[in-house]
């Protein structure tokens, strides 16, 4: 199972793009990517919230949410990281299968998805339905289920770069990899000691030995 944004997506520059655009909603100035990997958080206005220091209000947030996502809305798609059809057709002629579970709007997704060519490869694609989320820990047990009535119980494991796929993963009971090429600093990610990846090879080939370990009993 994998993230999307900061991920499988080439969007990295265009994520600190959107992020600068919802500051920019609230006069703030524009911050670095380094800036934005030390506060990266599930939504705009998280993640403005963490860079200055403060709570928002209920307008501003709504500000934000509109601003990072017309940033998106005005570009077009993302490609995938350059190799990444190639190792996910080549990790599933050796038996994987993959899906996609993103916090990203769902329609906006899918069609991303469609428009890169790509959507064969997954087969389930999960976005957000409602508003904003703050955490992938319920939208994970719900992909989760829907996994399970047609892999049975074969192991999963979530690839994400963020410290909100780590949680989401272990409240479910899957084993996570942390990948530490996207929006989430890596010093970050390696504190949630779980296997932590340069390159999403990596991070699969992590995912393919973990898959055969047992989750631990309590």
């Amino acid at each position: 199972m994998w993230g999307w944004r900061g991920t499988l997506a080439d969007d990295v520059e265009r994520q600190v793009g959107a992020v600068n655009a919802a500051l920019a909603s609230l006069g703030a100035q524009p911050v670095d990517f380094d800036t934005v990997r030390h506060h990266f958080a599930t939504s705009a206005p998280a993640m403005c919230a963490s860079i200055l220091g403060r709570a928002l209000t209920d307008r501003e947030r709504t500000r934000t949410i509109m601003a990072f996502e017309t940033y998106h809305s005005r570009r077009p798609p993302a490609g995938l990281l350059p190799g990444t059809e190639e190792l996910l057709t080549r990790l599933i002629r050796s038996g994987c299968s993959h899906s996609v579970l993103s916090l990203s709007a769902h329609i906006g997704l899918a069609r991303h998805i469609s428009a890169l060519g790509v959507g064969s490869l997954f087969m389930r694609v999960d976005g957000r339905t409602g508003p904003p989320a703050r955490s992938k820990k319920q939208p994970l047990a719900g992909h989760l289920s829907a996994l399970r009535q047609t892999i049975g119980a074969r192991p999963i494991v979530l690839i994400g770069d963020a410290v909100d796929d780590v949680r989401a993963a272990l409240a479910n009971q899957i084993h996570p990899v942390s990948y530490t090429g996207g929006l989430t600093h890596p010093d970050i990610l390696r504190s949630s000691g779980v296997p932590v990846a340069e390159t999403l090879a990596e991070a699969a080939a992590l995912a393919v030995e973990y898959a055969h370990t047992a989750w631990p009993s309590r």
